[in-house]
């Protein structure tokens, strides 16, 4: 494949996981954290699909700043998604996830364990400084925001174990020529 053409269809691929990643935003939104496991599957399938450092990163912000667009919180939002994707990328490019993606091989233990420490560092920003620190969000007690803490997690992992282990070998499948 051109290069040009290779270039054009990871944008293509960026730009449709972002507006996935935005509408499963806003899924988890209305299911006040427990749809979390949505956001978290199209993620990790946009950043491992186009394979390539950053990846994570800009779905994140580009979801991050079309949500935004609907939150009372405008863009002190935006930082929720810009951490998850920053650390999904920095852990990848640490541990060699995206090149091995481009190859067909996945760490599993290697991108589960990032896709709940996105969601951790994710919900330490939204809980400590948004709600906290800024006061915007209403502090709801440290049972139901442990609780949402804990789902987002194990939904985290389970993403994390499911999309390397299942959803990625079929995409492959019918990517090959």
């Amino acid at each position: 494949m051109p290069y040009r053409e290779k270039v054009s269809l990871r944008i293509s691929l960026l730009a449709m996981f972002s507006v996935l990643a935005f509408l499963s935003a806003l899924f988890v939104k209305l299911t006040v954290s427990y749809g979390a496991i949505v956001y978290a599957l199209v993620l990790l399938t946009g950043a491992l699909v186009v394979g390539f450092p950053l990846s994570a990163t800009v779905i994140s912000i580009v979801a991050g700043l079309l949500y935004s667009f609907q939150s009372f919180l405008f863009l002190l939002i935006l930082g929720a998604f810009v951490v998850r994707g920053v650390v999904i990328d920095l852990f990848f490019n640490l541990f060699g996830v995206y090149r091995d993606a481009r190859v067909g091989r996945y760490k599993v233990g290697v991108i589960t364990a990032t896709m709940v420490l996105s969601s951790f560092f994710a919900g330490l920003y939204h809980y400590f400084f948004i709600t906290l620190f800024l006061r915007k969000l209403i502090d709801f007690g440290a049972f139901i925001v442990s609780t949402i803490f804990v789902v987002a997690l194990i939904s985290n992992a389970i993403a994390g174990y499911v999309v390397p282990k299942y959803v990625m070998p079929r995409i492959r499948i019918f990517s090959s020529p």
